[in-house]
Protein backbone atom coordinates (compact mmCIF):
# COMPACT_ATOMS: atom_id res chain seq x y z
CA UNK A 1 0.00 0.00 0.00
CA UNK A 2 1.33 3.60 -1.08
CA UNK A 3 1.77 5.84 1.60
CA UNK A 4 -1.37 7.61 2.74
CA UNK A 5 -1.56 10.51 5.44
CA UNK A 6 -4.14 9.23 8.15
CA UNK A 7 -5.70 12.95 7.59
CA UNK A 8 -6.25 12.33 4.18
CA UNK A 9 -7.71 8.80 4.38
CA UNK A 10 -10.35 10.28 7.30
CA UNK A 11 -11.11 12.82 5.12
CA UNK A 12 -11.82 10.47 2.28
CA UNK A 13 -14.01 8.44 4.45
CA UNK A 14 -15.84 11.31 5.65
CA UNK A 15 -16.15 13.07 2.83
CA UNK A 16 -17.80 9.66 1.31
CA UNK A 17 -20.10 9.52 4.21
CA UNK A 18 -21.25 13.28 3.15
CA UNK A 19 -21.84 12.56 -0.32
CA UNK A 20 -23.76 9.32 0.01
CA UNK A 21 -25.99 11.08 2.48
CA UNK A 22 -25.97 14.42 -0.19
CA UNK A 23 -27.22 11.83 -2.84
CA UNK A 24 -30.40 10.32 -0.18
CA UNK A 25 -31.28 13.55 0.36
CA UNK A 26 -31.69 14.60 -2.68
CA UNK A 27 -33.86 11.55 -3.76
CA UNK A 28 -35.65 12.25 -0.81
CA UNK A 29 -36.12 15.85 -1.70
CA UNK A 30 -37.28 14.79 -5.07
CA UNK A 31 -39.66 12.67 -3.81
CA UNK A 32 -40.93 15.14 -1.42
CA UNK A 33 -41.12 17.63 -4.31
CA UNK A 34 -42.85 14.88 -6.48
CA UNK A 35 -45.54 14.50 -3.99
CA UNK A 36 -46.32 18.03 -3.19
CA UNK A 37 -46.76 18.75 -7.02
CA UNK A 38 -49.53 15.91 -6.96
CA UNK A 39 -50.87 17.60 -4.23
CA UNK A 40 -51.45 20.74 -6.45
CA UNK A 41 -52.29 19.87 -9.51
CA UNK A 42 -54.28 16.61 -8.40
CA UNK A 43 -56.83 19.84 -7.07
CA UNK A 44 -57.27 20.87 -10.49
CA UNK A 45 -57.92 17.77 -11.98
CA UNK A 46 -60.34 16.95 -9.63
CA UNK A 47 -61.97 19.88 -9.95
CA UNK A 48 -62.18 19.60 -13.33
CA UNK A 49 -63.59 15.62 -12.66
CA UNK A 50 -66.65 17.40 -10.69
CA UNK A 51 -67.17 20.10 -13.48
CA UNK A 52 -67.54 17.26 -16.25
CA UNK A 53 -69.63 15.23 -13.96
CA UNK A 54 -72.18 18.59 -13.39
CA UNK A 55 -72.60 18.59 -17.21
CA UNK A 56 -74.22 14.80 -17.21
CA UNK A 57 -77.85 15.27 -17.03
CA UNK A 58 -80.82 12.42 -17.59
CA UNK A 59 -83.77 13.35 -19.83
CA UNK A 60 -86.58 11.11 -19.59
CA UNK A 61 -84.28 8.16 -17.86
CA UNK A 62 -81.77 8.88 -21.02
CA UNK A 63 -78.41 10.03 -19.82
CA UNK A 64 -76.59 12.72 -22.12
CA UNK A 65 -73.15 15.13 -21.69
CA UNK A 66 -74.02 18.51 -22.66
CA UNK A 67 -70.82 20.34 -22.47
CA UNK A 68 -70.86 23.14 -25.18
CA UNK A 69 -67.87 23.11 -27.59
CA UNK A 70 -66.39 26.12 -25.96
CA UNK A 71 -66.54 24.93 -22.69
CA UNK A 72 -64.77 21.43 -24.13
CA UNK A 73 -61.78 23.57 -25.42
CA UNK A 74 -61.63 25.24 -22.34
CA UNK A 75 -61.58 22.07 -20.14
CA UNK A 76 -58.35 20.49 -22.29
CA UNK A 77 -56.79 23.63 -23.19
CA UNK A 78 -52.88 23.34 -21.43
CA UNK A 79 -49.79 24.81 -23.39
CA UNK A 80 -47.78 21.76 -22.08
CA UNK A 81 -50.00 18.75 -20.58
CA UNK A 82 -52.58 16.96 -22.61
CA UNK A 83 -55.87 16.47 -20.95
CA UNK A 84 -58.57 13.68 -21.59
CA UNK A 85 -61.79 12.11 -20.06
CA UNK A 86 -64.13 9.58 -20.66
CA UNK A 87 -67.90 9.33 -19.59
CA UNK A 88 -69.44 5.77 -19.29
CA UNK A 89 -72.48 4.78 -18.05
CA UNK A 90 -73.26 1.33 -16.18
CA UNK A 91 -76.70 0.66 -18.86
CA UNK A 92 -75.56 2.88 -21.98
CA UNK A 93 -71.62 1.80 -21.80
CA UNK A 94 -69.27 4.47 -23.51
CA UNK A 95 -71.24 8.14 -23.49
CA UNK A 96 -67.87 10.83 -24.70
CA UNK A 97 -64.74 11.37 -24.50
CA UNK A 98 -61.71 8.72 -24.85
CA UNK A 99 -63.26 5.62 -25.46
CA UNK A 100 -59.68 3.90 -25.08
CA UNK A 101 -58.65 5.76 -21.75
CA UNK A 102 -57.59 3.27 -19.21
CA UNK A 103 -59.48 3.25 -15.61
CA UNK A 104 -58.27 3.27 -12.27
CA UNK A 105 -57.62 0.13 -10.97
CA UNK A 106 -60.80 -0.18 -9.24
CA UNK A 107 -63.74 1.64 -9.37
CA UNK A 108 -64.31 5.10 -7.03
CA UNK A 109 -66.45 4.99 -4.92
CA UNK A 110 -70.13 6.82 -5.38
CA UNK A 111 -70.08 10.77 -4.95
CA UNK A 112 -66.04 9.94 -4.07
CA UNK A 113 -63.09 9.88 -5.69
CA UNK A 114 -60.32 7.65 -6.60
CA UNK A 115 -56.80 8.57 -8.28
CA UNK A 116 -53.94 6.24 -9.94
CA UNK A 117 -51.73 6.47 -12.53
CA UNK A 118 -51.57 4.91 -15.89
CA UNK A 119 -50.05 4.98 -19.60
CA UNK A 120 -52.05 6.66 -22.69
CA UNK A 121 -50.97 7.08 -26.42
CA UNK A 122 -47.33 5.98 -24.92
CA UNK A 123 -46.85 8.32 -22.33
CA UNK A 124 -47.46 8.26 -18.04
CA UNK A 125 -50.87 9.98 -17.32
CA UNK A 126 -52.68 10.82 -13.45
CA UNK A 127 -56.50 9.16 -13.74
CA UNK A 128 -59.26 10.73 -11.40
CA UNK A 129 -62.43 9.06 -11.64
CA UNK A 130 -65.81 9.59 -10.09
CA UNK A 131 -69.07 7.95 -9.74
CA UNK A 132 -72.63 9.49 -9.62
CA UNK A 133 -76.23 8.88 -10.50
CA UNK A 134 -77.76 11.88 -12.32
CA UNK A 135 -81.31 13.04 -10.41
CA UNK A 136 -84.10 11.25 -12.52
CA UNK A 137 -82.47 8.54 -13.11
CA UNK A 138 -81.61 4.70 -11.58
CA UNK A 139 -78.41 4.12 -14.17
CA UNK A 140 -75.16 5.21 -12.40
CA UNK A 141 -72.46 7.03 -14.46
CA UNK A 142 -68.49 7.44 -14.61
CA UNK A 143 -66.67 10.19 -15.28
CA UNK A 144 -63.08 9.35 -15.70
CA UNK A 145 -59.98 12.20 -16.45
CA UNK A 146 -56.23 11.71 -17.33
CA UNK A 147 -53.86 14.49 -17.69
CA UNK A 148 -50.03 13.59 -18.50
CA UNK A 149 -47.21 14.43 -16.03
CA UNK A 150 -44.78 16.89 -17.76
CA UNK A 151 -46.03 20.13 -15.30
CA UNK A 152 -45.21 17.62 -12.41
CA UNK A 153 -42.20 16.91 -13.46
CA UNK A 154 -40.99 20.37 -13.90
CA UNK A 155 -42.15 21.64 -10.87
CA UNK A 156 -40.34 18.47 -9.13
CA UNK A 157 -37.50 19.04 -11.06
CA UNK A 158 -37.35 23.19 -10.21
CA UNK A 159 -38.09 22.66 -6.45
CA UNK A 160 -35.44 19.80 -6.32
CA UNK A 161 -32.54 22.25 -8.25
CA UNK A 162 -33.65 25.11 -5.92
CA UNK A 163 -32.96 22.97 -3.07
CA UNK A 164 -29.56 21.81 -5.05
CA UNK A 165 -27.90 24.42 -4.29
CA UNK A 166 -28.33 25.44 -0.32
CA UNK A 167 -27.25 21.50 -0.06
CA UNK A 168 -24.58 21.40 -2.11
CA UNK A 169 -23.22 24.68 -0.63
CA UNK A 170 -23.46 22.89 3.22
CA UNK A 171 -21.33 20.00 1.59
CA UNK A 172 -18.74 22.28 0.77
CA UNK A 173 -19.11 23.73 4.57
CA UNK A 174 -19.40 20.69 6.01
CA UNK A 175 -16.02 19.38 4.06
CA UNK A 176 -14.30 22.32 5.68
CA UNK A 177 -15.66 22.13 9.06
CA UNK A 178 -14.40 18.32 8.73
CA UNK A 179 -10.97 19.03 7.68
CA UNK A 180 -10.48 21.38 10.44
CA UNK A 181 -11.60 19.25 13.00
CA UNK A 182 -9.45 16.66 11.60
CA UNK A 183 -6.04 18.71 11.56
CA UNK A 184 -7.06 19.94 14.75
CA UNK A 185 -7.54 16.76 16.53
CA UNK A 186 -4.64 15.17 14.78
CA UNK A 187 -2.29 17.92 15.64
CA UNK A 188 -1.37 15.52 18.73
CA UNK A 189 0.39 13.03 16.63
CA UNK A 190 1.84 15.15 13.86
CA UNK A 191 3.46 17.12 16.53
CA UNK A 192 4.32 13.66 18.30
CA UNK A 193 5.54 12.31 14.91
CA UNK A 194 7.79 15.62 14.31
CA UNK A 195 9.42 15.14 17.78
CA UNK A 196 10.00 11.49 17.19
CA UNK A 197 11.60 12.11 13.60
CA UNK A 198 13.69 15.27 14.97
CA UNK A 199 15.32 12.66 17.24
CA UNK A 200 19.06 11.24 16.46
CA UNK A 201 18.98 7.37 17.26
CA UNK A 202 20.81 7.57 20.78
CA UNK A 203 18.10 9.43 22.02
CA UNK A 204 16.19 7.77 24.01
CA UNK A 205 14.73 9.88 26.64
CA UNK A 206 10.76 9.74 27.29
CA UNK A 207 8.70 11.53 25.21
CA UNK A 208 6.17 14.17 26.38
CA UNK A 209 2.48 13.43 26.66
CA UNK A 210 1.43 16.54 28.81
CA UNK A 211 -1.76 17.62 27.21
CA UNK A 212 -2.64 15.02 24.65
CA UNK A 213 -6.21 13.56 25.17
CA UNK A 214 -6.21 10.02 26.19
CA UNK A 215 -5.67 8.42 22.72
CA UNK A 216 -2.18 10.20 21.97
CA UNK A 217 -1.50 9.82 25.85
CA UNK A 218 -1.86 6.08 25.78
CA UNK A 219 0.27 5.79 22.43
CA UNK A 220 3.35 7.91 24.37
CA UNK A 221 3.07 6.27 27.63
CA UNK A 222 3.62 2.81 25.14
CA UNK A 223 5.94 4.35 23.41
CA UNK A 224 8.18 6.02 26.45
CA UNK A 225 7.60 2.03 28.27
CA UNK A 226 9.68 0.45 25.09
CA UNK A 227 11.85 2.99 25.56
CA UNK A 228 12.89 2.13 28.85
CA UNK A 229 12.95 -1.57 28.13
CA UNK A 230 15.19 -0.40 24.90
CA UNK A 231 17.11 2.02 27.23
CA UNK A 232 17.62 -0.97 29.81
CA UNK A 233 18.89 -4.00 26.99
CA UNK A 234 21.40 -1.53 25.63
CA UNK A 235 22.69 -0.71 28.99
CA UNK A 236 22.52 -4.97 30.35
CA UNK A 237 23.73 -5.08 26.82
CA UNK A 238 26.98 -2.68 27.19
CA UNK A 239 27.31 -4.23 30.81
CA UNK A 240 27.76 -7.61 29.92
CA UNK A 241 30.44 -6.95 27.12
CA UNK A 242 32.36 -4.82 29.83
CA UNK A 243 32.17 -7.67 32.33
CA UNK A 244 32.64 -10.19 29.80
CA UNK A 245 35.75 -8.54 28.27
CA UNK A 246 36.99 -8.04 32.09
CA UNK A 247 36.73 -11.54 33.06
CA UNK A 248 38.20 -13.03 29.61
CA UNK A 249 41.29 -10.73 29.99
CA UNK A 250 42.33 -12.79 33.40
CA UNK A 251 42.02 -15.91 31.74
CA UNK A 252 44.15 -15.11 28.44
CA UNK A 253 46.49 -12.98 30.57
CA UNK A 254 47.55 -15.86 32.70
CA UNK A 255 47.64 -17.81 29.16
CA UNK A 256 50.40 -15.61 28.05
CA UNK A 257 51.80 -15.72 31.53
CA UNK A 258 51.90 -18.58 31.28
CA UNK A 259 53.58 -19.31 27.94
CA UNK A 260 56.10 -17.26 28.90
CA UNK A 261 57.06 -19.16 32.03
CA UNK A 262 57.00 -22.15 29.82
CA UNK A 263 59.11 -20.39 27.09
CA UNK A 264 62.05 -19.28 30.05
CA UNK A 265 61.99 -22.31 32.19
CA UNK A 266 65.60 -23.07 33.03
CA UNK A 267 64.78 -27.08 33.53
CA UNK A 268 62.49 -29.27 32.83
CA UNK A 269 60.24 -29.39 35.77
CA UNK A 270 59.14 -25.54 35.66
CA UNK A 271 58.49 -25.99 31.97
CA UNK A 272 56.05 -28.66 33.21
CA UNK A 273 54.74 -26.86 36.04
CA UNK A 274 54.40 -23.64 33.44
CA UNK A 275 52.64 -25.65 31.17
CA UNK A 276 50.63 -27.22 33.58
CA UNK A 277 49.23 -23.88 34.52
CA UNK A 278 48.92 -22.88 31.14
CA UNK A 279 46.31 -25.83 30.89
CA UNK A 280 44.41 -24.28 33.69
CA UNK A 281 44.41 -21.38 31.94
CA UNK A 282 43.35 -22.17 28.92
CA UNK A 283 40.52 -24.14 30.71
CA UNK A 284 39.39 -21.78 32.48
CA UNK A 285 39.16 -19.28 29.28
CA UNK A 286 37.11 -21.89 27.11
CA UNK A 287 34.58 -22.34 30.24
CA UNK A 288 34.17 -18.88 30.27
CA UNK A 289 33.83 -18.71 26.51
CA UNK A 290 31.59 -21.53 26.84
CA UNK A 291 28.95 -20.12 29.81
CA UNK A 292 28.73 -17.08 27.84
CA UNK A 293 27.32 -18.77 24.94
CA UNK A 294 24.95 -20.70 26.97
CA UNK A 295 24.00 -17.06 28.20
CA UNK A 296 23.55 -15.41 24.63
CA UNK A 297 21.44 -18.70 24.39
CA UNK A 298 19.18 -17.69 26.62
CA UNK A 299 18.44 -13.75 25.74
CA UNK A 300 15.23 -12.60 24.85
CA UNK A 301 16.50 -12.03 21.01
CA UNK A 302 17.76 -16.21 21.19
CA UNK A 303 14.20 -17.52 22.78
CA UNK A 304 12.68 -18.15 19.11
CA UNK A 305 15.04 -21.12 19.16
CA UNK A 306 12.92 -22.14 21.74
CA UNK A 307 11.25 -25.88 21.04
CA UNK A 308 8.91 -26.43 23.79
CA UNK A 309 8.05 -30.06 23.73
CA UNK A 310 7.03 -33.31 26.42
CA UNK A 311 10.29 -34.10 28.57
CA UNK A 312 10.70 -36.62 30.90
CA UNK A 313 12.71 -34.80 33.96
CA UNK A 314 13.44 -38.27 35.31
CA UNK A 315 15.31 -39.38 32.32
CA UNK A 316 16.99 -36.63 31.23
CA UNK A 317 18.35 -36.08 35.23
CA UNK A 318 19.94 -39.76 34.63
CA UNK A 319 21.26 -38.94 30.95
CA UNK A 320 23.12 -35.59 32.27
CA UNK A 321 24.20 -37.54 35.82
CA UNK A 322 26.07 -40.34 33.54
CA UNK A 323 27.94 -37.49 32.18
CA UNK A 324 28.97 -35.92 35.49
CA UNK A 325 30.39 -39.57 37.20
CA UNK A 326 33.73 -39.05 36.22
CA UNK A 327 34.37 -35.79 37.33
CA UNK A 328 32.71 -36.88 40.81
CA UNK A 329 34.92 -39.82 40.80
CA UNK A 330 38.36 -37.67 40.61
CA UNK A 331 36.72 -35.63 43.33
CA UNK A 332 36.12 -38.68 45.81
CA UNK A 333 32.29 -37.25 45.86
CA UNK A 334 29.64 -39.53 46.64
CA UNK A 335 27.91 -38.55 43.56
CA UNK A 336 23.65 -39.94 44.22
CA UNK A 337 20.76 -39.82 42.06
CA UNK A 338 17.09 -40.08 43.25
CA UNK A 339 14.98 -40.64 40.28
CA UNK A 340 10.81 -42.15 40.39
CA UNK A 341 10.07 -45.11 37.81
CA UNK A 342 7.24 -43.62 36.74
CA UNK A 343 7.54 -40.60 34.48
CA UNK A 344 7.81 -36.86 35.70
CA UNK A 345 6.36 -34.64 32.40
CA UNK A 346 6.68 -31.65 31.95
CA UNK A 347 6.94 -29.33 28.75
CA UNK A 348 10.32 -27.70 27.94
CA UNK A 349 13.34 -27.69 25.89
CA UNK A 350 15.66 -30.76 26.16
CA UNK A 351 18.32 -29.01 25.40
CA UNK A 352 18.19 -25.92 27.22
CA UNK A 353 16.80 -28.33 30.51
CA UNK A 354 20.16 -30.06 30.11
CA UNK A 355 22.45 -26.95 30.19
CA UNK A 356 20.40 -25.92 33.14
CA UNK A 357 20.86 -29.02 35.25
CA UNK A 358 24.33 -29.36 33.95
CA UNK A 359 25.07 -26.01 35.94
CA UNK A 360 23.48 -26.59 39.03
CA UNK A 361 25.90 -30.28 39.39
CA UNK A 362 28.83 -28.41 37.91
CA UNK A 363 28.21 -25.71 41.13
CA UNK A 364 27.84 -28.62 43.41
CA UNK A 365 30.80 -30.84 42.42
CA UNK A 366 32.99 -27.29 41.67
CA UNK A 367 32.40 -25.68 45.14
CA UNK A 368 31.60 -29.01 47.32
CA UNK A 369 33.98 -30.53 49.53
CA UNK A 370 36.46 -33.07 48.52
CA UNK A 371 34.93 -36.09 49.63
CA UNK A 372 31.62 -35.16 49.82
CA UNK A 373 28.23 -36.03 48.93
CA UNK A 374 26.17 -34.42 45.94
CA UNK A 375 22.51 -35.48 45.38
CA UNK A 376 20.40 -35.12 42.64
CA UNK A 377 16.45 -35.66 43.31
CA UNK A 378 13.30 -35.60 40.93
CA UNK A 379 10.33 -35.31 43.09
CA UNK A 380 6.28 -35.46 40.92
CA UNK A 381 4.53 -34.40 44.19
CA UNK A 382 3.56 -31.48 44.70
CA UNK A 383 4.72 -30.63 41.46
CA UNK A 384 7.49 -31.63 38.96
CA UNK A 385 10.79 -30.53 40.69
CA UNK A 386 14.51 -31.62 40.28
CA UNK A 387 17.44 -31.00 43.29
CA UNK A 388 20.56 -30.51 43.50
CA UNK A 389 22.36 -31.00 47.27
CA UNK A 390 25.48 -30.95 47.96
CA UNK A 391 27.44 -30.00 51.74
CA UNK A 392 29.91 -27.73 50.52
CA UNK A 393 30.43 -24.64 52.94
CA UNK A 394 26.25 -23.27 51.88
CA UNK A 395 25.62 -19.98 50.67
CA UNK A 396 24.55 -17.57 53.15
CA UNK A 397 20.76 -16.36 53.75
CA UNK A 398 21.65 -12.23 52.75
CA UNK A 399 23.74 -13.42 49.22
CA UNK A 400 21.26 -15.69 47.94
CA UNK A 401 19.36 -13.38 46.40
CA UNK A 402 22.91 -12.11 44.04
CA UNK A 403 24.05 -15.37 43.19
CA UNK A 404 22.13 -15.33 40.14
CA UNK A 405 23.31 -11.86 38.85
CA UNK A 406 25.73 -12.51 36.10
CA UNK A 407 29.21 -12.61 37.18
CA UNK A 408 28.56 -12.03 40.87
CA UNK A 409 30.98 -14.33 42.94
CA UNK A 410 30.65 -14.77 47.01
CA UNK A 411 33.29 -12.52 48.13
CA UNK A 412 36.22 -15.57 49.64
CA UNK A 413 34.30 -18.14 47.69
CA UNK A 414 36.71 -21.16 46.59
CA UNK A 415 36.93 -22.79 43.14
CA UNK A 416 37.57 -21.21 40.04
CA UNK A 417 33.93 -20.61 38.53
CA UNK A 418 32.93 -17.33 36.37
CA UNK A 419 29.88 -16.17 38.55
CA UNK A 420 27.56 -17.09 35.33
CA UNK A 421 26.57 -20.51 36.17
CA UNK A 422 23.86 -19.63 38.25
CA UNK A 423 22.51 -16.96 36.33
CA UNK A 424 21.79 -19.17 33.03
CA UNK A 425 19.92 -21.41 35.32
CA UNK A 426 17.57 -18.54 36.51
CA UNK A 427 17.34 -16.97 32.90
CA UNK A 428 16.58 -20.83 31.50
CA UNK A 429 14.24 -21.36 34.49
CA UNK A 430 12.52 -18.07 33.53
CA UNK A 431 11.99 -19.21 30.06
CA UNK A 432 10.13 -22.69 31.28
CA UNK A 433 8.06 -20.10 33.42
CA UNK A 434 9.27 -22.10 36.64
CA UNK A 435 11.35 -20.53 39.83
CA UNK A 436 14.60 -21.40 41.37
CA UNK A 437 14.38 -22.05 45.30
CA UNK A 438 17.32 -21.97 47.50
CA UNK A 439 17.55 -23.42 51.07
CA UNK A 440 20.31 -25.44 52.90
CA UNK A 441 21.01 -28.82 51.87
CA UNK A 442 20.55 -31.81 53.90
CA UNK A 443 20.75 -32.12 57.55
CA UNK A 444 21.18 -28.34 56.87
CA UNK A 445 24.52 -28.71 55.26
CA UNK A 446 26.14 -27.30 51.96
CA UNK A 447 23.10 -25.93 49.72
CA UNK A 448 20.07 -26.93 47.99
CA UNK A 449 18.90 -25.86 44.27
CA UNK A 450 15.14 -26.77 43.66
CA UNK A 451 13.84 -26.09 40.34
CA UNK A 452 9.91 -26.35 40.12
CA UNK A 453 8.01 -26.84 37.44
CA UNK A 454 4.34 -26.53 36.11
CA UNK A 455 2.95 -30.05 36.02
CA UNK A 456 2.32 -31.54 32.69
CA UNK A 457 -1.32 -32.84 31.97
CA UNK A 458 -1.35 -36.60 32.16
CA UNK A 459 1.83 -36.56 33.86
CA UNK A 460 2.34 -39.50 36.50
CA UNK A 461 3.35 -39.68 39.96
CA UNK A 462 6.51 -40.92 41.26
CA UNK A 463 6.30 -44.47 42.75
CA UNK A 464 9.69 -46.22 43.64
CA UNK A 465 13.21 -44.19 43.83
CA UNK A 466 16.02 -45.97 42.27
CA UNK A 467 19.00 -44.73 43.80
CA UNK A 468 22.53 -44.57 41.70
CA UNK A 469 25.90 -44.13 42.89
CA UNK A 470 29.21 -42.95 41.90
CA UNK A 471 31.80 -43.10 44.85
Amino acid sequence: MSEQSLRTRLLLRLGIVLVAMLVLDAFACYFTALHFANLVYDRWIIDSTRSLALAVRADAGHIEFNLPRVGLDVFQFDEIDKTYFRISSAQRGFIAGEAALPGTSAPAPLRGIRLGFSKFNGEPVRLVSTRITPPSSSDTVTVEVAETLRKRSALAAEILLGMAAPQVGLLGIALLLAWHGVARGLKPLTDLAAEIEARGQDNLSPVRHSGFYREPRVLTTRINELLVRLSDALKAQKRFVADAAHQLRTPLAAILLHAQRAERAPDSPSEKEALRALHRSVERAARLSQQLLSLARTEPEAVLAFEPKTVDLGDLARRVGEEWIQRALERDIDFGLLVPDAPVLITGDARLLTEMLSNLIDNALRYGSDGGHVTVIVESKPTPRVSVHDDGPGIPAAERERIFERFYRIPGSDGEGCGLGLAIVQEIASLHNSRVEVAPGLDERGSSFTVCFEAEPGGQTARRPNEAHAA
